[in-house]
């Protein structure tokens, strides 16, 4: 802020007092802790979130590395902002953000498990949850059904084995972030090039339906049902090409240059003769 004086325009003796600039305060230099508490605080949005990657990015190779209470700060932050509201990490709007933290922190998993109490299941449920889910809603065949195979993989590799060893807290917990990529395949079954993978991952769903929860098998089996009706019945794309193609059955030609439509000998006079 300037501070001016100005000149009495009756006494022509007065002084004009320059302006002075007030001194400015040194910026306060935030340590990884201090930084980490100010971002968690806005990490709804995408700017805080990618700032947080960076960090992220930062700390894991940095030389020396950082000691354990920080990286077990920054594994508490990414759970923070994974558990505290999951329908943002879904939202179109945040989606990718959340997305991309998560690859980083899946990039040096074992950088922040080495110096952190949390387990690699947290880190795979993490992905499961943002970066597979956000795969779903590609247009890229390729990346769409890379996601499909790798939930596949949870389903058939960490779910059988929490289930075979009763572990329901571990069962639990991935389903409830299993559940909502389920609901976003099902949502893509209408998409040619998606059904086959949608129904490969619904089928293995399916065969191990009784190890769902009540309500989550309730889901499934109304996707297995939809799936089936939907095979079952013909569509009217179906019906209209079935009938072309018959109607191309009855076409003859009858000379060089014409084509005549066979439409049946009971009621038509060229085909009447026998």
């Amino acid at each position: 802020m300037r501070h001016v004086a100005f000149r009495d325009e009756n006494d022509v003796d007065a002084t004009v007092e320059e302006p002075v600039d007030e001194v400015k305060q040194p910026l306060k230099v935030l340590d990884i802790r201090q930084t980490i508490e100010k971002l968690k605080g806005y990490m709804k949005f995408g700017k805080a979130s990618a700032l947080f990657s960076a960090l992220l990015e930062e700390q894991c190779t940095s030389t020396p590395r950082p000691d354990e209470h920080t990286m077990s700060l920054l594994m508490e932050c990414v759970q923070t902002i994974m558990n505290s509201k999951p329908e943002r990490t879904h939202h179109a709007s945040f989606r990718a953000a959340y997305a991309a933290l998560v690859r980083v922190v899946d990039k040096h998993r074992t950088s922040l498990l080495r110096a952190s109490d949390f387990d690699s299941d947290e880190i795979d449920n993490w992905v499961l949850d943002a970066v597979l889910h956000n795969d779903l809603f590609t247009d890229d065949t390729y990346v769409f059904a890379k996601a499909a195979n790798l939930i596949a993989a949870h389903i058939t590799g960490r779910r059988d084995e929490a289930v075979s060893m009763e572990n329901l807290a571990d069962v639990a917990a991935l389903d409830r972030v299993l559940l909502p990529c389920l609901r976003a395949l099902m949502a893509r079954h209408g998409t040619a090039w998606a059904k086959t993978s949608v129904e490969m991952v619904l089928a293995l769903c399916t065969y191990r339906r009784l190890t769902f929860h009540d309500g989550d098998r309730k889901e499934v089996d109304e996707w297995t049902s939809t799936i089936h009706q939907r095979k079952v019945a013909p569509s009217s794309r179906g019906k209209h090409a079935a009938a072309a193609a018959e109607m191309r059955k009855n076409i003859v030609a009858y000379n060089d240059t014409q084509t005549g439509i066979k439409v049946g000998k009971s009621n038509h006079p060229l085909f009447n003769k026998d």
